[in-house]
Formats: C-alpha cells, structure tokens, sequence
C-alpha cells in the first residue's frame, strides 16, 4: 500500500456521512458482485495512498473483516465530510507526521478511478490550488478530494467556531481546484444504494 512516487497521502473512507447510510445500515455493506462495496472501494483505494483508514462511529465490530484502523470523528455531533476530514487530518498528524495530503473517498461506489489521486495530486500542482476535488458529467462529488494536512487547525476552527458543515461552503475560503470527469454510462461517484444501481454496476462491471 506504499506509493513512492508521490508525498505521502493519507486515504480516507468516509463511513460517517448521512448518505453513505440507509435505514440505519451500512450502505457500503450491500454486497456488490460477491462481496461488499467497500471492499470493492478498498481494493481502488488502497493502491493510490501511503495508508488508508476507515471513518467510522459506533460499534466497530460491524466491520469485522475490515484490516484497517477504524476511527471515530473527533469532533461529537459535527458528522458529514468536513469532520471525517478532520478526523483524517488529525490522526495523520499523530500517526504519520510526514503527511501533507489526505485523499477522501465516499463509501458509496465501487467503481473510484484508480488514478483519482494522482490526478488531483497534478491538478494542485499545475493550477496552483490549495486543495481538489472532482466532478463527473458536471456534477460536483467534493467527498471525493485532495485537503492539505496542514490546514487541520483551520478546518477545526471553521467545524467548531464558524459552523460550516457543509463541504463546498469551506473549500470558498481558499482556492480549489475542480477536477472534472466525463463518463459514460455509469458515473464511478454515483450512489449505488439504490438496487437498479448495483445491478446497474454489476452489468457495467461484467461487459469491460
């Protein structure tokens, strides 16, 4: 899981935000040709970042067969991106001083690009911005981005003292970049709760 041509990037799985859960349940639990969809999102995760941890509260046993540190938010009652983030921001300031990056990714689909990462790393570098994240036929999916480990003070202040909750209000403070992707038929940041989606998915997947 080691990537030596790039800084060191931290992954995170964001299990903690409203729409990565349905009925109480793990959405990325739903079984997606044989196994889990986050199984699915560690195998194209995990390839891309220097390490890689899950984002989740509650009980941790729910996921039993996941080899990856389990961490809960570390700020209470503030769930969504912006904490899971933070929560990434900070255990990467505890557990891998030499971190710059975290590298989010939704818990939701399956089918994340495997050079996500590299590209958002290019797009910083080339466009000069502070952070990315993507688009995909013209819609915004900013859970799946690249943030500076170094703005983990700032982004604590803006949860707690300024209360942005939302994703796209923080990014305004700086000057992000979007990355933007075009597919077809099948989004690879959709949402696959729905079972037209992992059907949908699971043809997609079986004709490439």
């Amino acid at each position: 899981m080691k990537v030596q041509s790039q800084p060191q990037v931290l992954g995170v799985l964001l299990a903690n935000t409203s729409i990565c859960r349905v009925a109480h349940t793990e959405r990325c639990l739903k079984k997606l040709m044989g196994k889990s969809i986050l199984s699915h999102i560690i195998e194209h995760a995990s390839p891309q970042v220097s390490n890689l941890i899950l984002n989740a509260n509650g009980d941790p046993t729910r996921f039993h067969d996941v080899n990856l540190p389990i961490v809960p938010d570390a700020i209470n009652d503030h769930p969504g991106v912006l904490s899971g983030i933070l929560t990434a921001m900070e255990w990467a300031h505890e557990h891998m001083p030499e971190c710059e990056w975290i590298a989010s990714f939704a818990t939701r689909s399956p089918l994340i690009p495997e050079t996500m990462v590299k590209e958002l790393l290019t797009a910083v570098q080339t466009h000069g911005a502070d952070m990315a994240y993507v688009s995909c036929n013209g819609r915004k999916h900013p859970e799946f981005g690249l943030w500076p480990v170094e703005l983990a003070e700032d982004l604590r202040y803006a949860l707690e003292e300024d209360y942005i909750t939302r994703i796209e209000k923080w990014c305004e403070l700086y000057n992000p970049f979007v990355y933007p992707y075009t597919a077809k038929p099948i989004d690879p940041f959709s949402n696959t709760n729905l079972i037209d989606g992992i059907i949908g998915i699971e043809i997609y997947a079986q004709l490439h």
